[in-house]
Protein backbone atom coordinates (compact mmCIF):
# COMPACT_ATOMS: atom_id res chain seq x y z
CA UNK A 1 0.00 0.00 0.00
CA UNK A 2 1.04 3.63 -0.96
CA UNK A 3 2.26 6.13 1.98
CA UNK A 4 -0.87 8.42 0.53
CA UNK A 5 -3.24 5.41 0.98
CA UNK A 6 -1.94 5.09 4.60
CA UNK A 7 -2.13 8.78 5.20
CA UNK A 8 2.06 8.72 5.71
CA UNK A 9 2.76 12.33 6.72
CA UNK A 10 4.22 14.57 3.85
CA UNK A 11 6.59 17.25 4.72
CA UNK A 12 5.53 19.63 2.59
CA UNK A 13 8.94 20.70 1.28
CA UNK A 14 10.31 19.47 -1.67
CA UNK A 15 14.29 18.54 -0.29
CA UNK A 16 15.52 19.20 -4.56
CA UNK A 17 13.99 22.94 -4.51
CA UNK A 18 17.28 25.56 -4.23
CA UNK A 19 19.66 25.79 -6.16
CA UNK A 20 21.40 22.63 -7.79
CA UNK A 21 24.98 21.30 -5.74
CA UNK A 22 26.84 21.09 -9.02
CA UNK A 23 29.12 23.65 -9.83
CA UNK A 24 30.68 24.83 -13.40
CA UNK A 25 34.15 24.52 -11.61
CA UNK A 26 33.44 20.48 -11.28
CA UNK A 27 31.36 20.09 -14.99
CA UNK A 28 33.34 18.33 -17.96
CA UNK A 29 32.29 20.64 -20.07
CA UNK A 30 33.33 24.14 -19.76
CA UNK A 31 30.85 26.90 -21.25
CA UNK A 32 32.34 27.15 -24.94
CA UNK A 33 32.06 23.96 -25.63
CA UNK A 34 35.74 22.31 -24.73
CA UNK A 35 36.26 19.38 -22.53
CA UNK A 36 37.61 20.07 -19.37
CA UNK A 37 40.84 18.97 -18.53
CA UNK A 38 42.39 16.87 -15.68
CA UNK A 39 39.38 14.51 -14.85
CA UNK A 40 41.02 13.41 -11.74
CA UNK A 41 41.46 16.68 -10.29
CA UNK A 42 38.23 17.85 -10.69
CA UNK A 43 36.36 14.67 -9.59
CA UNK A 44 38.39 15.23 -6.59
CA UNK A 45 38.24 18.62 -5.81
CA UNK A 46 34.27 18.07 -6.38
CA UNK A 47 34.42 14.97 -3.98
CA UNK A 48 36.37 16.72 -1.16
CA UNK A 49 34.72 20.46 -1.16
CA UNK A 50 33.20 21.82 1.45
CA UNK A 51 29.90 22.37 1.72
CA UNK A 52 26.93 23.32 3.78
CA UNK A 53 24.01 20.55 3.80
CA UNK A 54 22.65 21.27 6.84
CA UNK A 55 19.71 22.70 5.22
CA UNK A 56 18.85 19.07 3.88
CA UNK A 57 18.20 17.69 6.96
CA UNK A 58 16.29 19.70 8.87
Amino acid sequence: MRNKAKNFPYEGENKFEGEPRAKAEYASKRANGTTNTHPQERMRASTNRESDTSELFE
